[in-house]
């Protein structure tokens, strides 16, 4: 069989995947045909172009819930080259009817982003009615800047890229960008070489925190201290997926290292204290992949055993404990808690084998889960260039936004949760 399929040219095997794969879907699913929603929804995006927010550790909408940020571009969305083209921001309004209208409006543009997690773009922890922070080019450098989208003006400019933001605005954390997209294509950025490329674990380089009110940034972390307690000196490594905790004390972060000639990498979970520097190890025996905060002292994560079985765990950072929830998954999502109910979260899933990826809302008390809408991804959606759902809940828990490419390109969708 394997010989057979080697006599099979690539591209006829990507035109019967592109053929059988949808109608293998509505064969064994006759009721679907590429979308199927329990609940009512609203497809929201900037014409014909391709719209989507980003990853799902932010919240698309304000305070008040009367705006839903958004990113656009006109390039390919299923061709990695496309990262750093020209993009788009704006956002949609809330309607007198409470429904979202279709206008988008622009008020910035910017050409640092990947298709994982756009540019950062969020709001401001404190002006979130009004002010929005995103990466974009500052002095022909990766910078950032805070924006009042209601005024139409720049607030500040910085020297320097955000990953996310101090619940207090105090802070930002930041790192190297093109280090992180050498390393990690699709979470960073390729329009400047990695200067660093040549050094395994430079002493100068890691995570750093980003003073706002100053524009000066500090080394937190470096990556040679990283590596010299994994223990892999000789790999290439690096930090991602780095935010506060809610009351703003502490930093969790994954450190990874590549090996040389694509043999893998090796992951472990971090905590740092922003006030003082101190860091510490919280997980290295399982491999996590996403994660949420709860509280202050808590956040919930998709982890794997040795063994290839999947686990939510709740992880609490001043007891030291980790603890397996039962959730009826086995494999990995992007979990987000409820705004008020902490018992709830949203969840979603990769595609299956019908290329449907499943939106579910999760009892954590009663290890329930209740799937509200299915998403048909193309196969040409992988990889780099795939579009998770990246399940977000609006202020008030009653809407889910979700990025998808169920309708042929990236679009946003809202679904409506709530009474």
């Amino acid at each position: 069989m394997r010989y057979l399929r080697s006599l099979i040219p690539n591209w006829a095997k990507t035109a019967l995947r592109r053929t059988f794969v949808p109608l293998f879907r509505l064969v064994t699913n006759p009721k679907s045909k590429g979308v199927f929603q329990k609940k009512q929804s609203m497809v929201l995006s900037d014409g014909d172009r391709c719209t989507f927010f980003g990853y799902h550790d932010k919240s698309p909408f304000n305070e008040d819930g009367s705006k839903l940020l958004a990113m656009s571009v006109t390039a390919s969305d299923s061709d990695p080259e496309s990262e750093c083209a020209p993009m788009r921001l704006g956002y949609f309004c809330k309607q007198v009817d409470g429904v979202f209208g279709q206008q988008f409006i622009p008020f910035a543009e910017t050409s640092t982003w990947c298709w994982q997690q756009g540019c950062m773009l969020q709001w401001h922890p404190v002006h979130s009615y009004t002010q929005v922070f995103f990466n974009a080019l500052v002095n022909d450098d990766y910078g950032s800047i805070c924006f009042d989208v209601t005024k139409n003006r720049v607030v500040l400019e910085y020297h320097y890229p955000i990953y996310s933001l101090d619940p207090a605005a105090r802070y930002a954390v930041t790192l190297n960008f093109s280090r992180l997209g050498r390393l990690r294509p699709g979470y960073g950025y390729a329009l400047f070489p990695d200067a660093t490329a040549d050094e395994p674990a430079p002493e100068h380089d890691g995570l750093f925190l980003l003073d706002l009110q100053s524009g000066s940034r500090r080394l937190l972390v470096s990556l040679a201290s990283l590596a010299q307690s994994a223990g892999d000196a000789g790999a290439q490594h690096y930090v991602n997926h780095a935010t506060f905790s809610p009351d703003g004390k502490k930093i969790v972060f994954f450190h990874l290292w590549s090996y040389e000639g694509d043999k893998g990498r090796g992951l472990r979970v971090c905590e740092v204290a922003v006030d003082t520097g101190n860091w510490r190890e919280l997980e290295s025996e399982r491999m996590v992949s996403h994660y949420c905060w709860r509280d202050g002292q808590k956040f919930l994560a998709t982890t794997r055993e040795k063994s290839g079985k999947w686990h939510y765990a709740l992880y609490d950072l001043i007891d030291r404990t980790r603890t397996d929830l039962g959730l009826p998954f086995n494999e990995d999502s992007h979990p987000m808690f409820h705004p008020s109910d902490h018992n709830i979260i949203v969840t979603d899933t990769y595609p299956d084998r019908r290329r449907d990826q499943h939106l579910c809302i999760v009892n954590l008390n009663k290890r329930t889960s209740k799937e509200i809408a299915a998403l048909y991804s193309p196969v040409r959606y992988r990889g780099q260039v795939r579009c998770d759902l990246h399940s977000r809940w609006d202020r008030e828990g009653r809407f889910v936004a979700v990025d998808t490419t169920a309708y042929g390109k990236r679009k946003m969708l809202l679904v409506l949760c709530g009474d």
